[in-house]
């Protein structure tokens, strides 16, 4: 099966157009009110997501919400291992998709689609129309596009295949409404400390922040995609990654400028993932979960947990302190 008969066409949806518009958040909201009208799963994962409980934290002055949804045991609990993935048929290439299931198009390359296990509102998925390989090398700019293209209302993300993506096998980035993270609202009321004086783009961290985060501002796409292969190439040296390093990206474009906050990574999953008992936490922090929204698919996790646990996560799944300063003193790092 071709993407071509996934794409859904103008003639299914002018019913669920508001406007007549070039805007894609036009399209995409129509894209979502057609799709929920004819794909039954995804109308029930909406009205689902409508009552999840959510609870909420303050870490190192950081607000954080924790969120019981159960649906996300699929991803949670994903195996990502190769073997696991070999033996499984990819649910992001067209012939695998639910019948109901169709997309927009963006670009000649990917395709928009609804998720069907929602973590925060109009949650998307960005596939690529290809199976080819979770990497963000060659694939930033497209990252940095979707956002330009969604506008202010929603985030980008983007998750390593070792850190939250449920398809390794297949490039794909995802998208949600930015006002429910606590990141972008922190990256603007915190204290700054830049890292290189006059650089292009600006780039700071946040001081006595949650966990170790490194946030670029920019309006020059090109200065960004030269930064971030440039730190990207330096943060595989200093945690001896073989091939890409483990992060996380979080990506918002404001109408002037593109935000982008890189989420530097040292392991998958916490030790309480793998514990026994009353110690287990089904916890698998992807970029959302370090953005301030982490999702608890099990009752009696969600019961239980607290700020300390969730700071304990966050220590062990980010880089530590020591790698973190080491990155930032590489050279060049900004311009």
């Amino acid at each position: 099966m071709k993407w071509e008969s996934r794409i859904v066409t103008d003639k299914e949806l002018r019913p669920f157009l508001a406007q007549a518009s070039t805007d894609l958040t036009v399209f995409v909201s129509a894209l979502i009110t057609q799709q929920r009208a004819t794909w039954p799963l995804l109308r029930e994962a909406v009205a689902a997501l409508a009552q999840v409980e959510v609870r909420h934290f303050e870490i190192k002055g950081s607000p954080v919400v924790a969120q019981f949804n159960p649906a996300r045991i699929v991803s949670t609990a994903a195996k990502v291992d190769a073997a696991s993935i070999s033996r499984r048929p990819c649910f992001l290439c067209p012939d695998n998709l639910p019948p109901e299931e169709k997309g927009i198009a963006f670009g000649s390359d990917f395709v928009i689609l609804c998720n069907p296990f929602p973590v925060l509102p109009n949650h998307l998925v960005i596939a690529h129309r290809e199976h080819t390989p979770q990497q963000i090398a060659g694939n930033f700019d497209a990252l940095l596009d979707v956002a330009a293209a969604l506008g202010p209302d929603y985030f980008a993300l983007y998750n390593g295949p070792a850190c939250g993506a449920s398809a390794p096998d297949h490039l794909h980035f995802q998208a949600c409404e930015s006002r429910w993270l606590p990141i972008f609202a922190d990256a603007e009321k915190r204290e700054r400390r830049f890292v290189a004086a006059d650089s292009k783009p600006e780039v700071f961290t946040l001081p006595g922040y949650r966990l170790n985060v490194l946030i670029a501002r920019s309006s020059d796409r090109q200065a960004l995609a030269e930064w971030f292969a440039r730190v990207t190439e330096r943060l595989a040296a200093v945690t001896q990654a073989a091939s890409e390093p483990l992060l996380n990206l979080v990506i918002r474009h404001d109408g002037a400028a593109w935000t982008v906050c890189f989420f530097p990574r040292s392991r998958h999953r916490p030790a309480r993932y793998f514990a026994g008992d009353e110690a287990r936490l089904t916890i698998s922090p992807a970029g959302i979960d370090l953005a301030g929204v982490v999702v608890v698919p099990e009752a009696a996790h969600f019961a239980r947990l607290t700020a300390d646990d969730l700071e304990q996560i966050y220590a062990e799944v980010t880089l530590d302190d020591l790698r973190f300063a080491q990155w930032l003193a590489q050279p060049d790092l900004c311009r």
